[in-house]
């Protein structure tokens, strides 16, 4: 090969570059779809120690922000507040649960293992079917 040959080839061809922009496209779109902008009014939660559920919290009657105790294996508190519940304090070693973050979305859950104890998130609606199988 001649130096003008090398010079003169290209990169990208413009048709590359609309493949590209197509897949990209076509990846931001299945994202926005995957995830629905409208959230359910009515939710709850449910908070379990050992697989029994103690207590159930209607999100959309939570005035303000409180911290609950729950009395598992080991001591952990829970943030509650009108748009989720999270692990705020655990006396586990690990603190994976508190470093799960908050739960906000119908059928999301965290647990502490250690604790025993689990949180999840419950619709009082109809629920939402995932697929059909015929």
């Amino acid at each position: 090969m001649n130096r003008k040959s090398i010079e003169k080839r290209k990169y990208f061809r413009l048709s590359d570059l609309l493949v590209v922009g197509l897949v990209l496209l076509l990846a931001v779109m299945s994202f926005l779809l995957a995830f629905p902008f409208e959230k359910s009014e009515n939710l709850s939660c449910e908070i379990a120690v050992s697989g029994r559920v103690v207590r159930t919290v209607d999100l959309s009657q939570v005035p303000e922000t409180y911290n609950y105790t729950v009395e598992g294996k080991l001591p952990v508190t829970l943030e509650i507040s009108r748009d989720g519940v999270r692990f705020f304090e655990a006396d586990c070693p690990d603190k994976l649960c508190v470093n799960m973050g908050k739960i906000t979305r119908e059928g999301q859950s965290a647990v502490c293992l250690p604790a025993q104890v689990s949180i999840r998130i419950v619709g009082t609606g109809s629920p939402e079917l995932d697929a059909l199988v015929g």
